[in-house]
């Protein structure tokens, strides 16, 4: 007996089959959708902090303070009102905005090997707890007690 098609059976394993591939792949691309994110919200935070040392360097009054101080503490909100910064910029993990009320710490560090100073920068929220690094991560975050005390702008009042 000639048999013209497949059987239930059949179709039921090549259905299973596909099912099985496509939730793979659903987890495999979602698994990389998520670093990503972290990829781009961490060079979203390297670009927040290269335009505030940019903002420094061509500001001269935000500059005497620094070469006084070897730190100084700019807020998002004035990078964002003079164009440093697009004020639309959101976090591409939670789709808000940052923040205006971020400080960008800048300041001058030593090189453990060289115990040459460099210029290094941070995050950190109003309430002094970190954002990111200079490389953009939660980790090994500058000292926010430096600050000391915030006025009732946000700005650092030493």
């Amino acid at each position: 007996m000639k048999r013209n098609g497949f059987t239930l059976i059949e179709l039921l394993a090549v259905i299973a089959l596909i099912a099985v591939l496509g939730a793979a792949t659903i987890t495999m691309f979602s698994k990389n959708t998520s670093f990503v994110s972290n990829e781009d919200l961490e060079s979203k935070y390297r670009q927040i902090q290269r335009a505030a040392v940019v903002y420094v360097d061509l500001n001269e009054s935000w500059l005497s303070e620094f070469t006084v101080t070897n730190e100084i503490y700019v807020k998002l909100g004035e990078l964002q009102n003079t164009n440093y910064v697009n004020v639309d910029t959101v976090n591409p993990k939670t789709g808000e905005k940052f923040p205006s009320s971020y400080l960008i710490k800048i300041y001058t560090a030593k090189d453990n090997s060289s115990n040459k100073p460099y210029v290094e920068t941070c995050i950190l929220k109003a309430d002094n707890s970190c954002v990111a690094n200079s490389e953009g991560k939660n980790t090994n975050c500058c000292s926010a007690a430096a600050c000391g005390n915030l006025d009732s702008a946000g700005d650092c009042t030493g």
